[in-house]
C-alpha cells in the first residue's frame, strides 16, 4: 500500500474530476483508484497549487489516503525521451502534423496504450467546410471508423468523415451543467457531443442538433439511436438559414471557432428574449475577450437585440499565444 494525497470527489463528478488532473499532469498512475460509499479517490503526484478552475471541484477536498499500487506501465514518453502530441478517439490514436518521428511515436503509442488497434497522422491542418482531417495510416488496422465513450455516452464516428475533438469534454459537461429547461440548438452539432449529453442529461428539454456535413448527420442519427437521446432532433441544414422560426431556442450552442460570427445573426433571429448564446472563438492571449465580445455586441445590435455577458472563458490553449474561448452572452430583444 502507499499512501498519497488524493483529491475527493462525488461519484458523480468523478470522470470531469479524473480528465482535469490528467490534463494538469498530476493524476498518479501507478496506484489503483479508490471508490467507497459514493465517492472518488483520485491518487495525485501533488497538490494543486491553486484551485481546480471547474464548475464542480471547488467543492472538493484532499485527503491523505493509502492506495493499492499496481504494476507500473511504461509510457509514452518513457519509450521515446519525450512526450508526443496526439489524440485518441476510441482505439484510433492520430499524431499531429509536427510529428519528430511518425513512426517511431506509432510503434510507442501501441506499445503503451494496449487499447489502441491504430494509429494514424494528420498530415496537414483542418481544412474545407467541414475541418477534415488528412490522415496518413502508420500502424495497425487500416481503419478511421472507431467508437468513442465519453460521460457515459456512445458515440460511433468516422475520423476521416467528421470533425470531432476530444478535448472539449469538461467543456461539454460544464454546458450541460448550465443548461436548465427549453429548448437548445446546436447550430454546429457534429455527431452529437454537446446534443446528445444535454439530451441525455435533461430529458425535459427539446435539443435540435444541426449541422450541413451529410456524413456527420448520419452518425449523429446514430449515435441518438444508440444512446436513445429521444428528445434529440437531428437536421440536416445550413446553419446560416435554419430551418426554424424566429424566436424559438432558449440556448443557442455556436462551436465553430474561427468563422461563428458569420452565423449571428441567424442566431439572433431563433434564440428568445433572455435566451443564452454560448458563442466560441480562437484568440490571441493579448485579446482574449475584447474582439469577440465586440462582434457579438455589432451583430446585436444589427437584430436589433442588446447582450449582457455573463461569462468570459478560456476552454483550452489552441497554439502558442493563442486560445480557444467561450463567451456567454445573455439577449435582450427590444
Amino acid at each position: 500500500m502507499l499512501r498519497l494525497d488524493a483529491l475527493v470527489v462525488p461519484l458523480r463528478h468523478g470522470e470531469v474530476a479524473r480528465r482535469r488532473l490528467i490534463e494538469l499532469g498530476l493524476l498518479h498512475r501507478d496506484v489503483k483508484v479508490r471508490c467507497e460509499r459514493n465517492l472518488l479517490y483520485l491518487p495525485l503526484t501533488s497538490v494543486p497549487s491553486v484551485p481546480l478552475d471547474d464548475p464542480f471541484l471547488p467543492a472538493c477536498r484532499i485527503e491523505s489516503v493509502e492506495f493499492e499500487e499496481v504494476s507500473r506501465i511504461v509510457d509514452v514518453k518513457e519509450i521515446l525521451g519525450y512526450a508526443p502530441s496526439f489524440d485518441v478517439f476510441g482505439d484510433i490514436a492520430i499524431l499531429g502534423a509536427s510529428s519528430q518521428d511518425p513512426l517511431a511515436e506509432a510503434d510507442a503509442i501501441i506499445k503503451a496504450h494496449k487499447h489502441i488497434s491504430s494509429v494514424f497522422q494528420s498530415t496537414a491542418p483542418l481544412a474545407g467546410e467541414f475541418r477534415i482531417r488528412s490522415l496518413t495510416h502508420l500502424r495497425g488496422e487500416e481503419r478511421t471508423r472507431t467508437t468513442y465513450r465519453e460521460h457515459g455516452i456512445v458515440y460511433r464516428l468516422d475520423v476521416a468523415e467528421v470533425y470531432f475533438t476530444p478535448r472539449l469534454g469538461t467543456e461539454r459537461e460544464r454546458i450541460t451543467g448550465g443548461i436548465q429547461s427549453g429548448v437548445v440548438l446546436d447550430m454546429f452539432a457534429g455527431i452529437g457531443p454537446f446534443s446528445i449529453l444535454i439530451g441525455k442529461r435533461h430529458p425535459n428539454v427539446k435539443v435540435i442538433a444541426v449541422d450541413k456535413n451529410k456524413s456527420a448527420v448520419q452518425y449523429l442519427r446514430e449515435n441518438i439511436r444508440a444512446n436513445s437521446a429521444e428528445n434529440v432532433y437531428s437536421v440536416f441544414a445550413d446553419s446560416m438559414m435554419l430551418p426554424v422560426r424566429g424566436e424559438s431556442a432558449d440556448y443557442v450552442i455556436m462551436n465553430l471557432p474561427h468563422v461563428a460570427q458569420k452565423f449571428l445573426s441567424e442566431a439572433f433571429r431563433v434564440i428568445r428574449d433572455g435566451g443564452t448564446i454560448y458563442y466560441y472563438d480562437i484568440t490571441p492571449e493579448d485579446n482574449l475577450y475584447q474582439k469577440s465580445v465586440k462582434t457579438i455586441q455589432e451583430a446585436a445590435a444589427g437584430a436589433g437585440c442588446m447582450v449582457e455577458v455573463l461569462q468570459e472563458r478560456v476552454v483550452r490553449s489552441y497554439s502558442p499565444h493563442r486560445y480557444n474561448i467561450c463567451i456567454e452572452a445573455q439577449v435582450h430583444k427590444a
